[in-house]
């Protein structure tokens, strides 16, 4: 039996038949920073996380925004570690391609500039280090526990967990159960009140680890100024079918386990951090540059995801010549994490619990909703609703109420955000049917996410911040809503007339004609929100400057 392992038996064995106040059923990012907060305001609560798996693995949703890090920074997890650990991100970029684009460099390109250093993150490393550090605070965590909620019993009278490990039967009982289980979300499955049917946008998604890409950061031909390299931004291929991600990582991999959290202890405890390559050599742990890249399609316009992962990514990575240029001689990379498939793909991603609470029990994070890895909501989405549901469980506690009316605020509030984020996310998938679009509307959410980050950049982490960039403030909303039914009359009066792989931009003209009309006073007064528009403009007169000159 391995150390890991004894560790691991003697804790299960510990919290057998215990009593808790609160058990959380997942230890991804949004459970262990929820146990995280509870224990960071009461300390003397007795809060346990439940872990279907031994140790973290490999998960997709490697990309972060501000307000997932400043989270993270909430709990004591300093942004020096995140430096150390992790490849730089610093905004979103967008290229429209279509047939006729032969080199990326050619493609129409929109850059969200940062709005303070992000990261894109091996998912095994962040939630080992995110585990590590809420033991540090006191949450009590037992990976390998298998929940069965069949013989479990959910009340707001008080719940009985019945869960396996190492083939022995436990149970805990708690006044709150929270599923943080993520896209498996088990009791909203379990009570069969989970929806993949009702959402406008279904999608699927396939992707993969590449080495020797024709990389973007090494290229200087560019019609534009960034700020950064091209790789330090999650980039996006737009295409009429759907989108291609492309994002860099620093792998830790071949990290051994048994110094995982020697590694993780260090960067928590206050030592001062060795460099990048002290941290490799110390544990033998060379870091290893891969780049993360899959392609997310619309249901409603693709046909080639039903025959197949691999049929699907090389169909739109040939179709489109752009693609094609950057991922000529690449090598995907078959055996990375010990999975066995070099594609990995998911069908059917949105979805969300009909019910985020009922008596004795609430969901958070992507339990409750997962709406598409577009724009990188997954996170910073998530861990909104993981502080909102912290707040409303301390106020229960307060109460000894742990009804589903007792947290009727936190139900209204999933259902307000997920509705948000979906016509957010909608609209910029629309805009794909035009770069001109693509520019406008990334445009247009940039300022009220940029306002808003501005407002409560020194602050620590707050209910304010569960205002996802913004996205609930009523003008915004407003603006949003009628946006959006824009976009939607265009593409279904299009579709009546054109199949979707005959459609061209032109086909959108007056979509964009709408939209600019629609927009033109609210982006000019607040312009100076959008850096890319302003550094551009301030290029362009200067080289017209230089041009009289001569």
């Amino acid at each position: 039996m391995s150390i890991n392992t004894e560790i691991q038996n003697n804790r299960a064995k510990n919290c057998s038949k215990n009593e808790y106040q609160v058990v959380v059923i997942g230890a991804g990012p949004q459970g262990i920073l929820y146990a995280s907060w509870l224990k960071q305001a009461r300390p003397q609560l007795q809060v346990v996380v439940l872990e279907r798996e031994s140790q973290p693995k490999f998960k997709i949703g490697e990309s972060t925004l501000s307000g997932f890090c400043k989270a993270l920074r909430s709990v004591g997890i300093s942004q020096e570690a995140l430096e150390l650990l992790f490849f730089p991100k610093n905004g979103l970029g967008f290229f429209h391609v279509d047939e006729s684009i032969e080199n990326v460099t050619e493609a129409p390109e929109y850059i969200l500039e940062t709005f303070d250093e992000t990261f894109q993150v091996e998912r095994r490393l962040l939630d080992g280090l995110l585990i590590t550090n809420a033991r540090r605070l006191g949450v009590e965590v037992i990976q390998g526990a298998r929940v069965d909620l069949a013989n479990s019993q959910l009340s707001d009278l008080g719940n009985t967990i019945a869960y396996r490990f190492q083939q022995q039967k436990y149970e805990i009982k708690s006044q709150l159960v929270v599923d943080a289980s993520g896209p498996a979300s088990i009791i909203a499955k379990h009570l069969d009140l989970y929806n993949k049917e009702d959402v406008n946008f279904q999608s699927n998604a396939v992707w993969g680890y590449f080495k020797n890409v024709n990389r973007l950061g090494d290229r200087t031909d560019w019609q534009k100024v960034a700020q950064f390299s091209r790789d330090q931004y999650t980039q996006h291929f737009c295409f009429r079918e759907g989108w291609m991600w492309y994002i860099p990582l620093v792998s830790w991999e071949n990290v051994p386990e048994a110094d995982r959290e020697s590694m993780f202890n260090r960067f928590l405890g206050g030592e001062e951090l060795p460099t990048k390559a002290e941290l490799a050599a110390r544990h033998g742990c060379p870091e290893e540059d891969l780049i993360s890249i899959g392609m997310v399609l619309r249901t409603d316009r693709d046909d080639k995801f039903a025959e197949g992962r691999k049929v699907a990514f090389d169909h739109y990575a040939q179709q489109y010549p752009a693609l094609a240029e950057l991922l000529e001689g690449a090598e995907l990379v078959s055996d990375l994490y010990d999975t066995q498939q070099a594609l990995r793909a998911r069908a059917n991603i949105r979805g969300y619990a009909e019910q985020a609470v009922g008596d004795g029990w609430l969901s958070i994070g992507e339990a409750a909703f997962f709406v598409d890895p577009l724009i990188s909501p997954g996170l910073t989405g998530g861990v909104a609703t993981a502080y909102f549901a912290a707040q409303s469980t301390l106020r229960a506690i307060n109460c000894n109420n742990f009804s589903q009316k007792a947290f009727a605020d936190y139900e209204a509030f999933v259902g307000k955000l997920y509705e948000a984020l979906e016509r957010d996310n909608q609209l910029v998938y629309m805009s794909f049917n035009h770069p001109r679009a693509i520019e406008l509307i990334q445009r247009f959410q940039e300022i009220d996410a940029r306002r808003h980050f501005n407002q409560h950049i020194m602050s620590d982490y707050c209910l304010a911040d569960t205002n996802v960039w913004g996205i609930l403030n009523p003008i915004y909303q407003s603006l949003q809503k009628q946006l959006w039914q824009i976009m939607r009359e265009a593409e279904i009066a299009v579709g009546e007339q054109k199949a979707v792989n005959q459609q061209t931009m032109e086909d959108y003209e007056v979509m964009v004609s709408r939209i600019e009309a629609y927009l033109v006073n609210y982006l000019d007064i607040h312009s100076e929100l959008t850096p890319y528009i302003v550094q551009n403009e301030a290029t362009e007169e200067l080289q017209t400057e230089l041009t009289c000159v001569e």
